[in-house]
């Protein structure tokens, strides 16, 4: 008589251990029950996700989160691939134990498809789930005059003929060259991508070819006396909404760290140590965990706290005073990057500070600041760059400040 081998059920779970990270999201795993064995073992999909996303009735990504299909797609062929692996090891040695199931299971390669175009490879991949909300905005822009210029693309399309064309389309709607270059190195992503998917060949990128003009551009900064300009500001009776505005821009200028870091910190990143208070965070575009010690940035004499903690002890008090009972959780600095950026255009009025004020000014002041003060891949450190190249910008920003202060001395 036949032996009959109960299979291995399979479920969805989602934080399982009913713990969020740091950003607020927990783990979606799969539930391999093996009734032979009586045994359960859970494997990870290496998905994390808000619980304001799962839908816990039908075990699966809500339709309200941006990336919903293509995790739910996810999810279903990580389980196909260990059912397949459950027949794989039942047809080969008659069982199939739990420990013998891979922990990542390989997800068949879905077949292309012949119709697919372009664009609608580009609109796929901008839901990718890795991407920040941001930098899909930005992409979509992209997409958008991709489509405005030609509404189908196909693969065959893109060829240097094609990308000169574009840029011609791009810069004849009064755009600057560097606004076109960063829409072409956009696209040149996605153009990779479609290489790495097998819809283009290897060597099939125009890009390799067609070389989309550059300028250098404008970087604006304070310098060490604006800085200060800002320090001292009397704000009027009139205008104290702008004091945190200040003291968040300023916090910025003292640490380097970008806008949507800044909104997004919040006590449960603070920490006092017995040398000072530091904070530990997330980076919101690099995902690289960051650790920043405050008391050594912009230290004063004969003042126990530096700058940047001054103002974070500040903030902190003022926020004992909220009735919150999440202020672990809750940011210090909740505005958006909109009203800030007004804000500031009104407080360089108050400094008379005669730049463009706008809240990225102050990390460019962070790296001119420090540039001269520390070798360049600590500065590269604290300003969480992937690469040395980006730093390299803020060595020559500094360097120009020195020479036209040096230009300023008249020597006798």
């Amino acid at each position: 008589m036949a032996t009959h081998f109960k299979k291995i059920k399979f479920s969805v779970v989602y934080n399982r251990n009913n713990i969020l990270n740091q950003d607020g999201e927990a783990l979606i795993q799969i539930r391999a029950y093996a009734p032979a064995e009586q045994r359960v073992r859970i494997l990870s999909t290496g998905i994390y996700i808000e619980p304001r996303y799962w839908d816990a009735t039908h075990r699966r990504v809500m339709e309200t989160h941006p990336a919903e299909l293509h995790l739910n797609d996810l999810i279903h062929e990580q389980i196909k691939g260990y059912k397949k692996r459950e027949q794989e090891l039942l047809q080969r040695f008659g069982a199939a134990p739990l420990r013998l199931l891979d922990d990542c299971p390989a997800v068949d390669a879905p077949d292309l498809d012949p119709y697919l175009t372009f664009t609608a490879f580009f609109e796929r991949e901008i839901e990718r789930p890795e991407l920040q909300e941001s930098t899909k905005r930005q992409h979509r822009v992209t997409l958008r005059y991709l489509k405005r210029f030609q509404e189908t693309v196909l693969f065959s399309d893109l060829k240097y003929s094609f990308l000169s064309s574009f840029n011609k389309f791009l810069r004849s709607h009064a755009m600057g060259m560097n606004t076109a270059h960063r829409h072409h190195k956009c696209l040149r992503t996605y153009i990779n991508l479609a290489i790495k998917h097998d819809y283009l060949p290897i060597d099939g990128n125009p890009y390799r070819k067609f070389k989309p003009r550059q300028e250098e551009p404008h970087r604006e900064y304070l310098t060490e006396a604006e800085l200060h300009l800002l320090e001292q500001l009397e704000i009027p009776t009139g205008f104290k909404y702008l004091e945190k505005i200040r003291n968040m821009f300023l916090f910025a200028c003292y640490t380097g760290l970008r806008f949507g870091d800044v909104v997004k910190l919040a006590r449960k990143h603070i920490e006092e140590t017995a040398k000072g208070m530091q904070i530990t965070m997330r980076i919101e575009k690099t995902r690289n965990k960051h650790t920043i010690p405050l008391w050594l940035l912009f230290k004063r004499d004969g003042i126990q706290w530096s700058k940047p903690e001054q103002i974070i002890r500040d903030r902190l008090a003022e926020q004992r005073l909220d009735n919150r009972k999440d202020l672990q959780a809750f940011p210090l600095f909740k505005l958006t990057n909109q009203y800030t950026n007004r804000c500031l255009k009104e407080l360089a009025g108050l400094a008379g500070i005669d730049k463009q004020l706008s809240f990225h000014v102050s990390r460019r002041t962070f790296a001119t600041q420090m540039a001269p003060r520390v070798q360049m891949p600590v500065l590269q450190r604290l300003l969480n760059h992937s690469t040395l190249d980006m730093t390299k910008i803020y060595i020559r920003l500094a360097n120009s400040q020195v020479e036209r202060e040096l230009e300023k001395i008249e020597w006798q």
